[in-house]
């Protein structure tokens, strides 16, 4: 009902709570449709209402809000939130939320670039999960799979391996083939860094069969991300380029602008191999012009659109163009931080000045990377005394 005369206006009691809580639903679907500067100022507009929701309706409106900041890029903000959500009374160790809000809190310390964190957190939160004695359900999976990405960033391959082992029977039990899928999918990344491409190829192929299954527009995306890849490392430009058209359609409206920067990424590299320069700079274009959106740093996905069209410039043979692009891909770089995947941006960006002839700037490249990577330069040899005479 509402106020009489004179007095505000704004529901009270039942219907006002309706209110919220159907605002704040739809926010949720919101965020879904990629409509995140919306769903936030809805957000924000239930979290300040007078009177207040609901306990249920604002907590629920607190974990969609600290989503919809992680999605804009605010990520220090989101890691804030989540903590706080974490902390609460009302989040239960082992229960889907906790094991939600577990698995978004390890994404944003990576995200942040902090791995040290982020593979802490997720050991802690796995040990937390264990001690809890909570039966197995796919969100528990979808945390240790998370903890598996993280190792991988990191390039512990061996811990990300023998993490998929222990999975195995919390896979079993919950008996979710999403749960499945998201193990096959961090197995295949293992196995195509390990170099056994077919195996990976096939892994990527039952992820995506069985993620096909949830209702995580992401997710889909993601994998099919990560399948075109490995189908480009096969050789296999048009499944790879129909893959990723269809999930760079996906993660515009759900993923974040890093997520959607790979697919622009691998769409200009396919035309580059195609030997088609001018549609190759256009999806560099649209990666520029999304990062501009952004308004942030993301050194990483800058360089990397950066590293494309100077490959694309080569190909149309405007060779100053191409070495522009290309400086600028290396400044980009040496603000990135000295994480294992710039690491291998580094190591391209040396194939790069290598297919223009430039062996001193290939071979700096290459030397960055292998220094990112932890393997020291050789030691100068001493220098010869002169004979005597």
């Amino acid at each position: 009902m509402r106020r009489q005369d004179g007095e505000s206006d704004q529901p009270v009691g039942e219907e006002w709570l309706l209110e919220l809580r159907v605002d704040t639903a739809f926010a949720e679907l919101a965020l879904r449709n990629g409509e995140d500067l919306q769903a936030l100022a809805v957000l924000d507009r239930v979290l300040a209402a007078d009177p207040p929701p609901d306990d249920a309706t604002r907590y629920r409106a607190k974990a969609q809000r600290a989503w919809a900041v992680e999605k804009l890029g605010r990520l220090e903000e989101a890691t804030g939130a989540y903590q706080r959500l974490l902390a609460d009374p009302a989040t239960e160790v082992g229960s889907a939320q906790w094991a939600l809000l577990a698995v978004a809190l390890c994404r944003c310390y990576r995200d942040v670039g902090d791995l040290a964190m982020s593979v802490d957190f997720g050991e802690r939160a796995l040990r937390e999960l264990a001690a809890s004695g909570a039966a197995a359900i796919h969100e528990h999976v979808q945390l240790g799979s998370t903890l598996m990405g993280c190792y991988i960033n990191r390039g512990d391959l061996v811990s990300a391996k023998l993490l998929a082992d222990r999975l195995a029977p919390l896979v079993r039990d919950c008996g979710s083939p999403v749960a499945r899928g998201a193990v096959e999918w961090n197995s295949s990344i293992v196995a195509q860094q390990q170099g056994r491409l077919q195996e990976a190829l096939e892994q990527a192929e039952r992820a995506l069969a069985l993620m096909d299954e949830a209702d995580n527009a992401r997710h889909q995306g993601m994998l099919r991300y990560n399948l075109a890849a490995l189908l480009l490392a096969h050789g296999e430009l048009e499944q790879a380029h129909a893959l990723l058209l269809t999930a760079y359609a996906i993660l515009t409206d759900s993923g974040r602008v890093a997520e959607v920067i790979d697919c622009v990424f691998h769409l200009a590299e396919i035309h580059v191999q195609r030997g088609d320069p001018q549609a190759a700079l256009e999806w560099a274009d649209r990666g520029r012009q999304l990062l501009e959106q952004a308004g942030r740093e993301l050194w990483c996905e800058r360089a990397v659109v950066a590293m494309v069209a100077g490959r694309a410039h080569l190909v149309a043979g405007s060779d100053q163009l191409s070495e522009v692009e290309l400086r600028s891909c290396g400044l980009l770089l040496s603000r990135a931080g000295e994480y294992r995947s710039v690491a291998r941006l580094w190591r391209q960006l040396g194939d790069c000045w290598a297919e223009r002839g430039e062996p001193v700037e290939a071979m700096t490249a290459y030397q960055v990377a292998l220094g990112l990577l932890g393997t020291p330069r050789a030691a100068p040899l001493p220098r010869r005394r002169p004979a005597h005479s």
